[in-house]
């Protein structure tokens, strides 16, 4: 069996809702390591929400990371391997049933705080429990094998991660992580780090949210991952050189008359700052295409705006304001003129 078809054979995640904090620590934990993996030049698809929390695919590995957050107390060997109440596997019991030693599977549990392991807390940032004492070891195969009903468990590629996540403002740290980041790998500051973030977020969400059925492997990686090249696609789209239409749009908004250049400024802000939901981007899509239907009756931008606001104007949510879509218009137009593509 490939492993695609070992994937998808795994049990889904079917915890259930949880708890609106945590599930916003796992999107940023993941966008983290969306960003480690770019940065290490890597090859990836990170998977939101779908056999476990956060897992990381590349062509020869599976690594699947279970995120826990603790305001006090610690983890350890027992109550890792302990069924909570209602619950069908322990912590550890739910992890490891992704486990198969015919592939090349990394298994992790994510925490806030350091694993406790004979009333003594564990320094290291990422605990191999293969390497625990015997004593533990012991203990933990034991359990596990009751639990899962195996003859045998092999912990030599199971983890205790210990992340010292900022569990009060987690946004900033991840938004600080990000710009950083643009700027090591593009060279150069992003154009608006705010709507960089936003569109980062927005995307792993949608992401992450999705909940109708993905039958083959392709489909899970289309509707639940984001692969290396759409997260560069996000970044170059935000590169100040990039081909998206803001420069040449900032441009037209500066020729207007003072009360239209403010109105269109605000509106230019507050499309860079919105959610860029499905919709939006289907109306993208659709204003793009008419553009490449209709490019040779296009020189004149005054001309095409009063045409195309008739045909996509009622397209658009009820929050963007007339003025919202008259920019919105322009800065696809200069995109497509400047060979950019959606």
């Amino acid at each position: 069996m490939d492993k695609e078809k070992y994937y998808m054979n795994l049990p889904k995640d079917l915890s259930g809702s949880i708890a609106k904090n945590r599930f916003r620590l796992e999107l940023l934990w993941g966008i983290s390591k969306i960003i480690d993996e770019h940065k290490a030049n890597n090859e990836y698809t990170i998977i939101f929400d779908f056999k476990c929390d956060i897992e990381l695919h590349k062509d020869d590995e599976l690594d699947f990371y279970q995120i826990k957050t603790k305001k006090s107390g610690n983890y350890n060997s027992n109550n890792l391997c302990k069924k909570g109440k209602n619950e069908n596997n322990s912590i550890l019991g739910k992890l490891y049933a992704l486990y198969s030693p015919n592939y090349n599977i990394k298994l992790a549990i994510v925490c806030n705080k350091q694993l406790k392991i004979n009333n003594k807390e564990i320094d290291f940032p990422e605990q191999c429990f293969g390497d625990l004492d015997q004593d533990v070891l012991d203990d933990v195969r034991k359990k596990l094998c009751t639990e899962l009903n195996l003859n045998t468990v092999c912990l030599d590629n199971v983890f205790y991660i210990f992340d010292n996540m900022d569990l009060l403002n987690p946004e900033d740290s991840i938004r600080g992580k990000l710009v950083k980041s643009f700027v090591d790998i593009k060279g150069e500051e992003p154009q608006n780090p705010n709507a960089l973030y936003r569109l980062v977020v927005d995307s792993v969400k949608e992401k992450a949210s999705y909940e109708f059925d993905s039958g083959t492997y392709e489909d899970v990686v289309k509707n639940k991952g984001i692969t290396r090249s759409e997260f560069d696609k996000m970044l170059n789209a935000h590169k100040k050189e990039s081909k998206n239409g803001i420069n040449e749009t900032q441009e037209y908004i500066n020729n207007l008359s003072f009360a239209k250049r403010r109105r269109y400024n605000i509106a230019l802000g507050n499309i860079l700052e919105t959610q860029q939901s499905e919709s939006l981007r289907l109306i993208k899509i659709k204003i793009y295409n008419y553009i490449v239907e209709h490019e040779d009756s296009l020189d004149d931008i005054e001309s095409y705006l009063k045409e195309i606001s008739k045909l996509f104007d009622d397209d658009f949510d009820v929050e963007f304001t007339d003025d919202m879509k008259s920019v919105q218009y322009i800065m696809i137009y200069y995109m497509y003129a400047s060979g950019g593509i959606l």
